[in-house]
């Protein structure tokens, strides 16, 4: 189910030079990211969710892969802030809809400080179709569940804004053509 993202994942860190320790899992839930795709890449896994239940669950739901389970963080994104220097890597999947331009830049510039030298973000998340003429505008807003769907472009002046350059950005492959296309980006400061 993870293919996909272990692809990515690798690709990216090719020609990288990182350490392979610890790993954020940024809007974890209960941990499907981190038992699937990065316990086994990193050796700890710490986990940033801003509902307390989903975290609670975590442990049970990591099962053989708890032993990879470092902290537990309780927290909004916008609000977040890493310690220095403390990640190999910091993976955000499907929760950067819920923050403001304004907020997102800030989230990554504070990740961005988290990181150890060589460290990646990855992003990955539903997006726009580019080139679609229809669109006039980088955002879609859902006022159902207060999301923000951005354009693949919007997401590229957000990177540069917060410091960062894109070293890969792929398309999720077999996906509905009903559903907003996919994008994963691997990011360096």
């Amino acid at each position: 189910a993870f293919l996909e993202e272990g692809q990515t994942l690798r690709a990216a860190a090719s020609g990288v030079p990182t350490r392979r320790e610890r790993v954020l899992d940024g809007g974890a839930g209960i941990g499907r990211v981190a038992k699937h795709l990065l316990s086994r890449y990193f050796d700890t896994v710490d986990l940033l969710e801003g509902n307390q239940r989903l975290l609670d669950a975590a442990t049970e739901f990591l099962g053989d892969r708890r032993g990879h389970l470092g902290e537990l963080f309780c927290s909004a994104l916008q609000d977040f802030v890493p310690a220095e220097a403390h990640y190999d890597c910091i993976w955000v999947q499907w929760v950067v809809i819920y923050l403001t331009d304004a907020d997102f830049v800030t989230f990554l510039r504070r990740c961005v400080a988290g990181l150890r030298p060589g460290g990646m973000i990855f992003i990955k998340e539903n997006v726009l179709e580019e080139g679609k003429q229809r669109r006039r505008s980088d955002l879609l807003k859902d006022e159902d569940d207060s999301s923000v769907t951005r354009s693949p472009r919007l997401m590229r002046h957000i990177f540069r804004e917060a410091g960062l350059d894109i070293v890969l950005e792929r398309r999720q492959e077999e996906w509905s053509d009903t559903m907003l296309p996919v994008l994963m980006f691997a990011l360096v400061p």
